[in-house]
């Protein structure tokens, strides 16, 4: 019994959760299930906030990954192109939380009885924070999305898109290589890299190599200027 045990239960008990997550946005009705790589990002973050509220019952407090705040961000932007609105990932956060309840119930039973409330109202916390940082970073790159660039505005009307090279981008990259990109923004070695999404540096530098080829890029500067444009 403890806490390590427990936040392996609820490590255990995220695919139960996932499925039940998908089911849940599937009987509203939700867009985010209705195309396969919709839900791909979906699941991704929903499998990371479950894994930060483990980490966080594990070690007593929550710990955002490097990385998190400018995916959500490139994500958020790329749902005005997926033309989701921005209020299914709020509904979506409080459908994960539901989705979570038996795990997490569960998975408190393991700690000793005069800590479960403490348990309880860490993983809480840790949803919170977790599901929170996302959701505000998504929203902010969904509103930039939506906005027309200055000298252009006036041509452009108020129609919400994507600057085109943006978008070409985001439809370019994978998953996966958006990933290890930001991870590689937030200053990650292709060794740490490998560790944090647990592949080898070998297809690390796959990924890498596929992501300069389509960006036009000859080095990680060159990527990251391309991938993330004006943000330094």
């Amino acid at each position: 019994m403890g806490h390590q045990a427990a936040a392996q239960q609820l490590r255990a008990a995220t695919p139960e959760i996932i499925e039940a997550y998908r089911a849940a946005l599937g009987r509203l009705g939700s867009p985010l299930v209705s195309r396969e790589d919709i839900w791909r990002q979906c699941r991704h973050q929903a499998q990371n906030i479950v894994a930060e509220c483990a980490q966080a019952l594990e070690a007593g407090q929550h710990a955002e990954p490097p990385g998190v705040r400018e995916y959500s961000r490139l994500l958020g932007a790329h749902r005005v192109v997926q033309q989701v609105p921005v209020s299914e990932s709020v509904r979506a956060a409080e459908v994960l939380w539901q989705a979570m309840q038996v795990a997490v119930g569960e998975a408190v039973e393991l700690v000793e009885v005069d800590q479960r409330h403490t348990a309880a109202q860490t993983v809480s916390t840790a949803f919170r924070a977790a599901a929170g940082s996302r959701l505000y970073q998504g929203i902010r790159g969904y509103e930039e999305a939506q906005r027309p660039s200055a000298p252009e505005a006036s041509e452009r009307g108020s129609e919400p898109l994507v600057d085109a090279a943006d978008a070409q981008v985001l439809d370019l990259l994978t998953l996966r290589e958006r990933q290890i990109l930001e991870a590689v923004r937030a200053g990650l070695t292709n060794r740490l890299i490998g560790r944090r999404f647990e592949i080898s540096e070998a297809t690390v530098k796959r990924h890498l190599h596929n992501a300069y080829r389509k960006l036009g890029a000859g080095s990680r500067v060159q990527a990251l200027n391309k991938a993330f444009p004006g943000q330094g």
